[in-house]
């Protein structure tokens, strides 16, 4: 491991554990997690340590995001600014949009651990081994478009499995996913409900999470709640934090979604 230290805040704890990523595990204070086909170590003391290079952590983490900037420009209430406090360096994550794709159409219905499990039992089942022998890539779109469904139900996707594999059916025929980066929010997440198994939440979580849409909202049970008990109990959750938040409203929403699912109080 080398050390690098970063002229931005990062909260590894914060942000690898808050629900928007689904393969990183934290083994006695080392994370450890698989991006981009690499295995990959992090921790942090005096600095982060970690087993990859400086312009990863840059990507990976959106280190080219001004947090402190984007914190004034979302902290415009008492509820914003103690979920900002208390989750200090919790960062948005820049995804590899087929995985973020795959990984919340598994989240519908479910909770953390389980996505987590059936995540890595999908890349066990269909992803090619590491040549470190340290785990398995993400399938490819053509690995799980050719999927026979009963293995998929085996991975414990339940009724989600036609949705993964029609999804990676129309991947691996040319559906341009990353184009999707260059369009503005509302034509992209047009494009993103096309595809089988993605509703609002889902396509909302791909814009913020792998494809740079800071504006996107997802809306689950716990950002519903929030914006129904904090702000007001009338309105369409996704469209008022777009419109109350602003650019960055997707920063926002994170740090209100893990405050509140970590059963903090307001």
């Amino acid at each position: 491991m080398h050390t690098v230290h970063l002229s931005q805040p990062l909260n590894l704890h914060h942000t690898l554990n808050s629900g928007q990523v689904f393969r990183w595990q934290n083994l006695n204070g080392t994370w450890e997690g698989i991006v981009r086909g690499e295995f990959i170590r992090l921790f942090e003391n005096e600095g982060t340590h970690c087993t990859c290079d400086e312009n990863f952590l840059t990507w990976y983490f959106r280190l080219d995001d001004d947090l402190d900037l984007i914190i004034s420009a979302i902290d415009k209430d008492r509820h914003m600014h103690k979920a900002i406090t208390a989750l200090y360096g919790l960062r948005l994550i820049r995804q590899d949009p087929w995985e973020c794709l795959i990984s919340f159409i598994c989240s519908s219905f479910n909770n953390v651990p389980r996505i987590r499990q059936i995540v890595e039992t999908l890349c066990r089942t269909f992803g090619r081994p590491l040549p470190s022998h340290r785990g398995y890539e993400f399938p490819s779109p053509e690995a799980l478009a050719d999927a026979p469904l009963d293995v998929l139900r085996t991975c414990g996707l339940g009724y989600r499995d036609v949705y993964v594999q029609k999804t990676a059916q129309a991947v691996a025929d040319g559906f341009a996913l990353h184009d999707l980066r260059t369009m503005p929010y509302q034509e992209a997440k047009k494009a993103l409900l096309q595809l089988p198994g993605v509703g609002q939440k889902v396509a909302d979580c791909v814009l913020l999470f792998s494809l740079d849409n800071l504006e996107a909202f997802p809306c689950d049970t716990h950002i519903k709640a929030c914006i129904t008990q904090l702000y007001s109990p009338s309105v369409d959750a996704g469209t008022f934090g777009r419109q109350y938040f602003g650019p960055y409203a997707g920063y926002a929403n994170h740090y209100l979604f893990h405050y509140h699912r970590s059963n903090r109080t307001w």
